[in-house]
């Protein structure tokens, strides 16, 4: 088995990754694994020449890729698991998420709530920067609710399920997850196995189906910032009154430019969007009137 890597561009990143969700290229993938490096573009193949043929094409749809690619060989059995080397626990106030293969090593305080997940070929680690952008927005807002099992809550581009179901360990009461990646529902309905966690339903659907004629107390959609623009009218529309809505996958090199956007569409609904900053990513908090 060959591997094929090379460094890109953070603007870069939200792009390939819509591009290899909505073609089924699971052997390609992106890693960002800290904020002083670039993020960087990998592939799974069997041959350096099969390789460096679907970097070609790669390029044909992305001609700012222009870093010189290394390869190197590596054990079969290792390459869907290489990137548990990129991720590890972390945690919110007493909400931990844990990656299920440090189930065993991993000690939370007593009272804590743990949730185990397993991103799979899913997009969707857990601790990238614009999932904890999410989950501590929610949290926030949870801790402002009397009772959160009287709210209802969607998680718009559920990737592996991890905002979802930290939903629902939290208390809330309708619980709603969706994704257009068919791999995605699968491994966030695998990872509610893994928790023991019931109530939560995963769709398989696009925006515009998955909202039409739903409403939640908050949203959190985990998109792409050109994505969250196109169907920003279903998003606002689907909050109930009152509620929030939480938008991230947002370079912060793109707030400025999504908060304008958002604000001049919602102003009777909602207040002044509030952004939130961490490393290159970012995101937007709305609060309902």
């Amino acid at each position: 088995m060959i591997r094929i890597y090379l460094s890109t561009k953070d603007s870069l990143v939200p792009c390939l990754e819509d591009y290899f969700c909505e073609n089924s290229l699971c052997n390609w993938g992106v890693s960002k694994t800290s904020d002083a490096l670039p993020p960087e573009l990998f592939g799974y193949f069997d041959s350096a020449e099969e390789a460096l043929c679907a970097l070609s094409e790669l390029k044909k749809a992305f001609p700012e890729i222009d870093a010189e690619p290394k390869i190197e060989e590596i054990e079969d059995s290792d390459w869907q698991n290489k990137y548990k080397e990129f991720l590890t626990a972390w945690n919110f106030k007493n909400l931990h998420w844990v990656p299920v293969w440090m189930r065993e090593q991993y000690k939370a305080p007593p009272l804590d709530k743990v949730l185990y997940f397993d991103a799979g070929l899913a997009f969707g680690t857990g601790d990238h920067p614009t999932t904890r952008l999410c989950a501590m927005a929610m949290m926030r807002y949870a801790d402002e609710c009397a009772d959160v099992s009287q709210k209802s809550l969607i998680d718009a581009g559920c990737g592996s399920g991890i905002l979802a179901l930290s939903a629902k360990l939290l208390g809330f009461g309708d619980v709603f997850g969706f994704d257009r990646d068919t791999e995605a529902v699968r491994a966030s309905i695998e990872n509610a196995k893994y928790n023991n966690i019931e109530g939560v339903v995963f769709a398989h659907s696009g925006i515009e189906n998955a909202l039409e004629g739903r409403k939640a107390d908050i949203i959190l959609a985990n998109i792409q910032a050109d994505v969250l623009c196109i169907y920003a009218e279903n998003l606002i529309k689907a909050v109930s009154d009152g509620g929030r809505l939480v938008l991230s996958g947002i370079l912060a090199a793109e707030n400025a430019e999504v908060k304008k956007y958002f604000d001049g569409l919602c102003a009777d609904k909602f207040h002044p969007s509030k952004a939130e900053f961490m490393g290159d990513w970012s995101s937007l908090e709305f609060i309902g009137k």
